[in-house]
């Protein structure tokens, strides 16, 4: 079994920031990562410090990934399946997606760790349409705070479900006041209060299940058209779905402490959970998501374990 003085759980933003920064600090240090998260499906972001031009998820993901093996820092493209605390240090399963998949107890791995960060992310609930992928960060949006500025006089489609999307919509009007909103759950009306600012605002309302987009660009939507045929003319779609998953089981396994809507509560300052040895970094914590702020909280997050791991080194007087 292999011992390592941290454990990152998850390769985003975050979990690459922690690790730069734990290799730096001479701790061995190991990266599992199931691969293919939130940052990896983004194909351009504006709005990160120092690259103007911008800067797509992959290559983000890619360079950090090259400086963190600089500094000694180990991957392991496995998915976890476990963690186990044992005394002062925690046990970790992991296996190959495949090898889950096929059952193949022999092909487990073991590993123990002092400390373990979890950076297991979430991911985006996407419209249910054909091709969603096709589409995806491309001409449909999931982030106001990240992809507002593209829509700056746009024709925007919001899907949502109830509230969620006339919310979405009068959030957006600081960029554009071309938008309409579509219902997708007929089940779970839109209020009276919200139909009225929709209509305050000029912007259509339309309850009815998502059929398909129609676009041949990626980085155009021509129609969305609704199961009873309905078509509304459009440029971009905007997301209002929410989240399809929160990534935080592993930790709730180990007892930390989440929220109503399953997102990990860390100390502000230390990025600790409320068990000690844990720390969460990233969007499966209870915060803005934005990528500048994950790889804030990997770097705050490595400090405090650095301070941590020292501490437990000294000698006792």
């Amino acid at each position: 079994m292999k011992t390592y003085d941290v454990v990152i759980i998850g390769g985003g933003a975050g979990g690459l920031q922690a690790a730069i920064h734990l290799g730096r600090y001479g701790w061995k240090t190991l990266v599992i990562d199931k691969s293919k998260g939130r940052t990896f499906y983004t194909p351009m972001y504006h709005n990160v410090l120092g690259f103007p031009d911008g800067i797509s998820g992959l290559e983000l993901l890619k360079n950090g990934q090259h400086q963190a093996k600089k500094y000694g820092v180990e991957f392991l493209m496995k998915v976890v399946t476990a963690i186990v605390q044992k005394d002062d240090h925690f046990v970790i399963t992991a296996q190959r997606r495949k090898e889950l998949m096929e059952h193949s107890p022999e092909q487990i791995d073991h590993i123990e760790a002092k400390k373990i960060i979890i950076a297991t992310g979430v991911m985006d609930e996407h419209p249910a349409v054909p091709n969603v992928y096709h589409y995806a960060g491309y001409s449909i949006y999931y982030c106001p705070d990240c992809d507002g500025y593209e829509l700056i006089d746009k024709k925007v489609v919001v899907v949502g479900r109830g509230n969620s999307g006339p919310t979405m919509a009068h959030t957006l009007l600081g960029w554009t006041q071309d938008l309409a909103v579509v219902n997708v759950e007929p089940d779970k009306p839109i209020s009276d209060t919200w139909l009225q600012t929709m209509h305050d605002n000029t912007i259509p309302v339309f309850t009815g299940k998502l059929a398909r987009f129609v676009g041949e660009q990626r980085d155009l939507i021509e129609k969305v058209i609704l199961e009873d045929g309905t078509e509304i003319a459009c440029e971009k779609v905007f997301s209002a779905l929410g989240m399809q998953s929160v990534h935080s089981s592993l930790a709730k396994g180990l007892g930390v402490t989440t929220n109503d809507k399953d997102y990990i509560i860390v100390d502000p300052r230390t990025k600790e959970t409320n068990v000690k040895g844990v720390w969460a970094v990233g969007d499966v914590v209870a915060h803005s998501q934005q990528v500048m702020i994950a790889i804030g909280e990997g770097a705050q997050a490595a400090i405090w374990i650095n301070k941590s791991l020292r501490q437990e080194n000294l000698p006792v007087w």
